[in-house]
């Protein structure tokens, strides 16, 4: 955590000292980001199997968080759009010798509305600071093929409302295709990146 602030840190001094606030986009521009969160986040689902003894084997799967960022330039330096995101994690634990297994899934979906002000732009490298709020969704399954068990059951939970506070990097390599990088804290990973398209 400590590094990747540094890092990021880092980045924000090297270009914000060599660059102009100069307006680069249009009225009317759109960017579309398709990004995975880095590294996947387990979460929750890692607290929920804390307590497993020596015998037992648990395998976590993490799949997201995933997700497609859409924005369109109200001003040459701010954008307002949509961040949709996906996240299913899951651990199954084996019982060791009595061959049983417990299984619990978490499923996330966030849809939030977004806004980005751009206030940092040297050549193809571009810094934003990003806000979004929207909703959340948050299902859980829980099975268990122990017949003394009567785990075998679905539900939702949670607050149902989703916050994001980001720093976001992109790198453009043309016109309309690059790189995005976004460090934030709560609606989705710590840390995420993936391609841009620009139209």
């Amino acid at each position: 955590m400590k590094k990747l602030l540094f890092i990021t840190a880092t980045i924000c001094v090297i270009f914000s000292n060599s660059t102009t606030l100069n307006a680069q986009h249009e009225k009317g521009e759109i960017q579309i980001d398709v990004y995975h969160g880095l590294p996947p986040h387990t979460g929750i689902i890692f607290r929920a199997v804390s307590s497993v003894t020596p015998d037992e084997v648990v395998e976590v799967k993490t799949l997201g968080n995933l997700g497609l960022r859409f924005q369109y330039y109200l001003a040459p330096k701010f954008a307002l759009g949509i961040d949709a995101n996906y996240t299913n994690r899951s651990a199954t634990i084996n019982y060791g010798l009595t061959g049983f297994e417990e299984k619990i899934q978490q499923t996330v979906i966030r849809a939030m509305l977004r806004t980005s002000w751009e206030f940092v732009k040297k050549g193809g490298f571009e810094m934003n600071w990003n806000n979004s709020i929207g909703y959340r969704t948050a299902s859980w399954k829980w099975s268990a093929t122990d017949p003394d068990l009567t785990i075998n059951s679905d539900w939702s939970g949670g607050v149902p409302i989703a916050f994001r506070s980001a720093l976001g990097f992109r790198y453009m390599f043309t016109e309309n295709i690059g790189l995005n990088l976004e460090v934030g804290v709560l609606g989705g990973a710590l840390l995420n990146g993936g391609l841009t398209i620009a139209l």
